[in-house]
């Protein structure tokens, strides 16, 4: 009996040392084939196990296997429980964070277009725009013969620009937290006559 004690306790330290299914099949296997040996035994010899102390050995033996199927079965089984517990665990990619967590992140990227007056004035032609949060571009358009730019900031700190410009087009992209923003043209004395608007994100 000691040598299927420890057979059944390497099949143990297997199961939960492996990934597989292997040990468990093992002690199955070997359980079932006990089984049949002390059926066959039992039916070719009416007075099996005979003696007490066979007696004990047959019982013995038979624990030894049922316990260790049945630790397999559960070693096993738990292994392969978790990786569905983890993922259970894990929201999908994409998905809303739960209240009290983490913030949603910001949708897709969007674009705010914005020109200077052709005519030369000094002013642009929204005075007003409205984006969402997270990566916004600012294209700008001066067809004017006067240099201009567009400039954003937040309470008085500049938070991105675009080049100066003269006939062309440019544009810069910022990451913007929903907010409510100012943007100017910073050549000059631009803005002091009037070529600024509000940019809110939100």
């Amino acid at each position: 009996m000691v040598p299927v004690a420890k057979i059944a306790s390497l099949l143990v330290l297997a199961a939960v040392s492996e990934k597989s299914k292997t040990p468990f099949y093992i002690a199955g296997a070997a359980l079932a084939a006990w089984a049949v040996l002390v059926s066959a035994m039992g039916l070719r010899r009416a007075e099996f196990p005979g003696s007490r102390r066979a007696s004990r050995a047959v019982m013995g033996v038979s624990a030894v296997l049922v316990a260790t199927a049945i630790a397999m079965a559960l070693v096993t089984a738990s292994r392969h429980e978790r990786p569905n517990e983890a993922s259970a665990a894990s929201p999908p990619p994409g998905a809303p964070a739960p209240p009290g967590g983490r913030p949603t992140p910001a949708g897709r990227p969007s674009t705010v277009s914005l020109a200077a007056d052709p005519s030369g004035q000094l002013r642009y032609d929204k005075s007003s725009l409205k984006t969402r949060p997270g990566k916004v571009t600012v294209a700008f358009a001066n067809q004017a013969p006067v240099p201009h730019n567009v400039t954003v900031e937040s309470a008085g700190k500049t938070v991105g620009a675009t080049q100066t410009i003269t006939g062309s087009a440019t544009k810069v992209a910022l990451a913007l937290a929903p907010g409510t923003y100012t943007y100017f043209c910073s050549v000059d004395a631009h803005r002091q006559a009037g070529m600024q608007g509000t940019l809110v994100v939100g």
